[in-house]
């Protein structure tokens, strides 16, 4: 609580930065220390021949650091027109004579940096990512100073130095980039101390599809979390990401049932070790495959030996040698060994962190033996079969200082707040389970907590989802009670349209979670969309209006719950309830508990977000501008067929379920117009990854089956 409240007073707000700004002095230098490299422009460059990214490795220091300088200087002559040919870099031996200058620097052995800031806030204990920025005068020029407490802190302080000049890093690439109409002076007065309230700031993947305008895009927001199966793992490196590996597979991985227990022993783990294996109606199961199956026998010492060996043996020279977190999973939806010693082990939760004190103790062996030098986390997840606290006290190998739970509201509500109480339908029974790994004064769990949130999760399909209060809400609420990490799934990494505005409140919020959402958002509408803002701020709120009773809707449809995965498909089995949650009902209704958009209300939502939508295509004239109004009506398009597809087959089965099947048959034809246009969708919803994605929209809506069964029916030439 202490170090939250010290954080809390050293974070100033980023754009009330003083008096009226002077002109930058030339000659304009730039010093920044290249270390063991020969320039600057070759230690910026220099990631792929550097193995070592601690913050005592001085290659990446000057690495990350020289980098810092260049995205400096680049966006320095856009935003006050000068030529970066004549922005000098150097090394910070000491001040140049004339002109203004730049020290970037995170060292603290760094003599101008004593010199400069005598009086510099000690490091902030545990927020390495925290940095220092001040505008001084010395002989009548202005010295600006980035102090980090890392690399990534004074890659990050050059950013928050570019933003006072009233650049936002909002979109992708450097088009993307909201420069404003130079040339613009920096403020006077300069005074930042800022770190982020939760150190681990991203997006969980587990394929190799970022790009490097996504990964500029993360690191000029100051985001911090992405996956190791990246082949240019040295550049996310570079920009201070952490990356991660494991995943659902890890069982598979190391224990998988088919291949041999070592390199001496020709027959499979299974034939040799048949007890390591789940053990189910009475026979050991060897059906482990990819990342479905029965979970391993978790209370044998053996197996779970040799699981956190193998693994272990990775994390220092094999695929995993650039991760930095473990994601510790069990199977996806696997079953649990049924033998007598796991029953005695515990729930699911009180197995599986076992198996995580296991392989945290063979990692402190291999630390101990030398062979592991950098930093990991191992992190486990409260999701599922794990959601409920541990009901028995840990094992002390469950490290604190390396294990993290990360707690996934899966199947959560978005038009309510993870704590409100009135959502008893979805949230109750979250906000229960994450009471009792993070705030209940007797649980047996304590170390630290990541979110893993669900915001693209596999039913919402890349839709334009607009997040801002809940992440408003659910934020602040999450740094208030205990959480440290913040995450989400299957981030779309392009053609973001609405998604643009998404990520810039997820990272605004994560920095600094008390700053208001509201704020943001209209922050957003005024720099992305100039003359036009009002009408996008409108835009925004009906949209995310229109969307935000997501997962009812997605129930309703059969992507999950009761009937899910039936034939013909849920909204044709008429033993199931057509709208099975009090969230989603046909018409308007106002419920003091579970209330939320319903169908009419969505349409009528999402009809008003395209009046916005298009008064501000017609208003606007900036080419620019217009330029992110095309993406953003791409994508909302989409999401307008998408949910007229839905309400229209919803309509459809109300009317064959109340046995009308002559209104039926006349609102057929609304449901086969915005299925053309789904069909003629496959770009927008290729973005994701393989769990989120699809051949097309209409492949994305999940409700084929359905769709199939009533065409038969109420289509041309149906009964």
């Amino acid at each position: 609580m202490r170090l939250r409240l010290i954080l809390a007073s050293l974070l100033l707000a980023t754009f009330a930065c003083g008096p009226a700004p002077l002109p930058l002095a030339r000659p304009l230098t730039i010093l920044v220390d290249p270390g063991p490299f020969a320039s600057v422009d070759t230690a910026a460059a220099a990631e792929a021949g550097i193995d070592d990214w601690s913050e005592a490795s001085a290659a990446a220091r000057a690495c990350t650091e020289s980098f810092a300088a260049l995205e400096l200087r680049r966006f320095l002559a856009r935003a006050t027109g000068l030529d970066p040919a004549g922005i000098t870099l150097a090394r910070p031996d000491a001040l140049p004579r004339t002109g203004d200058v730049f020290v970037l620097s995170s060292s603290a052995t760094n003599p101008l940096l004593a010199s400069l800031l005598p009086r510099r806030p000690n490091r902030i204990i545990g927020a390495p990512d925290g940095f220092t920025v001040r505008a001084l005068r010395r002989g009548g020029r202005s010295v600006f100073v980035i102090a980090g407490n890392s690399r990534t802190g004074t890659l990050y302080g050059t950013y928050a130095f570019l933003e006072t000049l009233g650049l936002r890093f909002y979109d992708l690439g450097d088009s993307g980039v909201v420069v404003p109409a130079p040339p613009i002076h920096p403020p006077k007065r300069i005074d930042l101390v800022e770190a982020p309230r939760f150190r681990t700031r991203g997006f969980w993947a587990f394929e190799p599809r970022g790009n490097r305008d996504f990964f500029l895009w993360m690191a000029r927001n100051r985001m911090n979390l992405w996956t190791a199966e990246e082949s240019d793992a040295a550049f996310l490196h570079k920009l201070g990401v952490r990356l991660t590996g494991g995943g659902h597979r890890v069982e598979a991985d190391y224990l998988d049932p088919r291949a041999p227990p070592d390199s001496t022993t020709r027959s499979s783990r299974f034939a040799t070790h048949p007890e390591w294996y789940g053990l189910i109606g009475g026979t050991r199961r060897a059906d482990i495959t990819g990342e479905t199956g029965t979970n391993f026998c978790t209370s044998n010492a053996g197996a779970r030996a040799a699981f956190a060996h193998g693994l272990v043996r990775d994390v220092i020279d094999g695929r995993l040698r650039q991760a930095d977190v473990i994601e510790l999973w069990p199977l996806d939806g696997g079953r649990w060994c049924e033998c007598g010693a796991c029953s005695t082990q515990g729930s699911p939760t009180d197995r599986w962190l076992d198996v995580v004190a296991s392989v945290s103790a063979e990692l402190r062996a291999a630390r101990t033996a030398g062979q592991l030098r950098r930093p990991i986390e191992l992190m486990a997840p409260a999701w599922l079969e794990t959601l409920a606290p541990p009901t028995r006290p840990v094992s002390p190998d469950l490290d604190p200082e390396t294990c993290t739970i990360a707690f996934v509201p899966y199947f959560r509500c978005y038009a309510h707040a993870l704590a409100d109480s009135s959502c008893t339908d979805l949230n109750r029974r979250l906000r229960l389970a994450y009471d009792g790994w993070a705030t209940a004064p007797k649980r047996y769990y304590t170390g630290p907590l990541a979110i893993g949130e669900c915001y693209n999760v596999s039913w919402v399909r890349s839709l334009p989802i607009v997040y801002a209060r809940a992440m408003g809400a659910d934020l602040p609420w999450y740094s208030r009670n205990g959480a440290s990490e913040v995450f989400y799934m299957h981030a779309p990494t392009r053609l973001w349209g609405a998604w643009t505005l998404d990520h810039a409140v997820f990272a605004r919020l994560l920095w600094s979670p008390e700053v208001s959402a509201d704020a943001v958002v209209a922050e957003f509408a005024r720099r992305e969309f100039g003359d036009v803002a009002e009408s996008m701020r409108a835009y925004y709120w009906s949209l995310e209006r229109a969307t935000e009773n997501i997962t009812a809707l997605a129930h309703c449809l059969g992507a999950f719950g009761s009937g899910a995965g039936t034939t013909p498909g849920r909204l044709a089995d008429r033993r199931v309830p057509l709208l099975p949650l009090r969230h989603l009902q046909e018409s308007s209704v106002h419920p003091s508990l579970n209330d939320a958009p319903d169908l009419d209300e969505i349409a009528t939502s999402m009809h008003d977000a395209r009046g916005a939508l298009d008064a501000a295509r017609a208003a606007s004239h900036d080419p620019i501008v217009q330029s992110r109004l095309r993406e953003e009506e791409r994508r909302f398009a989409y999401g307008e067929a998408m949910f007229g597809f839905w309400e229209s087959l919803i309509r459809v089965a109300a009317y064959d379920r109340a046995g009308n099947p002559d209104r039926a048959r006349r609102a057929w034809p609304a449901v086969e117009t915005e299925a053309a246009r789904l069909r003629a969708v496959h770009d927008l919803v290729q973005v994701a990854g393989r769990r989120a994605d699809a051949a097309d929209g209409l492949e994305a809506s999940q409700v084929i089956p359905s769709y199939e069964f009533f065409r038969r029916r109420y289509g041309t030439g149906g009964r």
